[in-house]
């Protein structure tokens, strides 16, 4: 495993020119920054994996905190802070713009750097304002917990869960984040040891690195309850580094890592790219299945990905509920964007349903409900009895899951937030949209090849 290893970590660790260049770029950020710094009322400090020596090859982003006295207000620390940041990107001849996370600040580009500008406030773990208060302290961490060989198998590690499409803590990736790499390195002490442990987690695994808490029960019933791998971070143990990961990536980690470690080849390391299936292989595919697919493509609103991915799940958990609710079936779903487009696939058992339905009724020596539910069902619907129990026959409005979806969607915005749709894509979907099943399909694939890579990595899934 060593030779691969280093094989590896040669081809995704910085060269020396690269080092170079960045180390100038941070010390003439920094000295821009100071001068500054008495005026304002801050000191800076970078953070992040650059920061932190665990940075990849070709890596373009520098971190800059503007470190406030915990005694200024909120407003004022933004003003100062959005105020120095432009200042500082100026005076290094770049361009700004402000970005937004809990609080707002600075996206520059200087001298092909991409440089967040960061205002936070100087404050123990326990005091934070905001979670980019807590952000010093995770570099102190790992400055002290970590030495220059941890360090590369840091590297090891991101590289290994970009390559599988788990890196990143936002909602649209919902994996591992860098800080969360850089505590199970310092935690099993390299790459390999950190995968021969992950192939034996289970749901609800704890790793405690400082031993807050005496209990692993309590953390997995109660303070972290329903998180499939708990991470207490070191220096806020009220908060689970893991929190944002989805049991899906928990397992495919798992899946990956006893992969690897049972046979540590390069190309166990790095991912086979899925190509786009072509609309023949696809539709092949789905004959196979022999269910049909349901398309809902809208256009994607201007939002940030933490805000688009988890509107998306809430649109198709919910039209999921609605079809299940009249009958049909829906056997798995997904959703896909490219941020132009957004579109929601559900892979439906059953689309098509007979015209006549039946509803359960109560026992037949249930005089109050029974009463009722004659009172409702009779006349139009033969009531019948079956087993002591109460039955109607009914016609169903819709026999087809397309019209039915059609009709659902097919409203204002505000009616659509009403029927459980998100407002940014409520206000999407109220402006057109496209719902196909069967051939009708097709045209959507045909356009969207993202969609089809989409598709090759929908039929290729296997957790086990």
């Amino acid at each position: 495993m060593k030779d691969v290893l280093d094989h590896i970590l040669d081809e995704i660790k910085p060269e020396l020119d690269e080092m170079k260049g960045l180390k100038m770029n941070c010390e003439d950020l920094r000295e821009v920054a100071r001068q500054y710094s008495e005026e304002y009322g801050y000191e800076p400090l970078f953070c992040g994996s650059i920061a932190k020596d665990t940075w990849l090859k070709s890596k373009k982003d520098i971190d800059m905190f503007l470190l406030f006295d915990e005694e200024l207000d909120m407003e004022e620390l933004e003003d100062k802070g959005m105020k120095a940041g432009k200042r500082i990107i100026e005076e290094l001849g770049g361009e700004w713009e402000v970005a937004y996370a809990e609080h707002p600040y600075v996206q520059g580009h200087v001298n092909g750097y991409d440089v967040d500008i960061v205002p936070a406030y100087d404050t123990d773990p326990s005091e934070i304002k905001s979670s980019v208060d807590r952000t010093p302290w995770h570099v102190k961490w790992v400055e002290e917990n970590l030495d220059a060989e941890q360090r590369d198998q840091v590297r090891l590690l991101k590289k290994f869960t970009k390559e599988h499409g788990l890196y990143g803590s936002d909602l649209k990736t919902k994996g591992f984040s860098g800080y969360l790499c850089e505590i199970l390195i310092a935690e099993h002490g390299s790459f390999g040891k950190v995968l021969k442990k992950a192939k034996e987690w289970y749901p609800g695994k704890v790793i405690d690195p400082e031993s807050h808490f005496k209990s692993e029960d309590y953390l997995k019933r109660d303070k972290f309850k329903g998180d499939v791998l708990i991470v207490v971070d070191p220096v806020d143990k009220d908060r689970n580094v893991a929190s944002v990961l989805s049991d899906e990536n928990f397992l495919l980690f798992k899946k990956k890592a006893k992969e690897f470690v049972e046979e540590p080849t390069v190309d166990k390391f790095f991912k086979e790219e899925h190509e786009p299936l072509s609309l023949t292989d696809l539709q092949s595919k789905i004959d196979r299945r022999g269910t049909d697919f349901m398309l809902v493509k809208f256009e994607a609103p201007e939002v940030h990905d933490d805000v688009l991915y988890p509107q998306m799940r809430k649109m198709n958990r919910r039209i999921e509920e609605i079809l299940d609710d009249e009958g049909f079936e829906v056997l798995r779903k997904d959703i896909w964007s490219d941020n132009k487009n957004c579109v929601l696939i559900l892979e439906l058992e059953i689309d098509e349903l007979p015209r006549v339905d039946k509803r359960e009724g109560p026992p037949i020596f249930d005089k109050r409900n029974s009463k009722n539910f004659i009172e409702k069902y009779g006349g139009e619907h033969n009531l019948l009895v079956e087993d002591g129990q109460w039955y109607a026959e009914y016609f169903r409005e819709w026999t087809t899951a397309l019209d039915f979806v059609r009709d659902l969607l097919d409203n204002d915005a505000d009616t659509l937030q009403e029927e459980g749709v998100p407002r940014h894509l409520a206000e999407k979907v109220a402006e057109g949209l496209t719902i196909a099943t069967g051939d009708h399909s097709a045209h959507i694939f045909e356009e969207e090849e993202g969609l089809r890579k989409k598709m090759a990595e929908y039929f290729d899934k296997d957790l086990a």
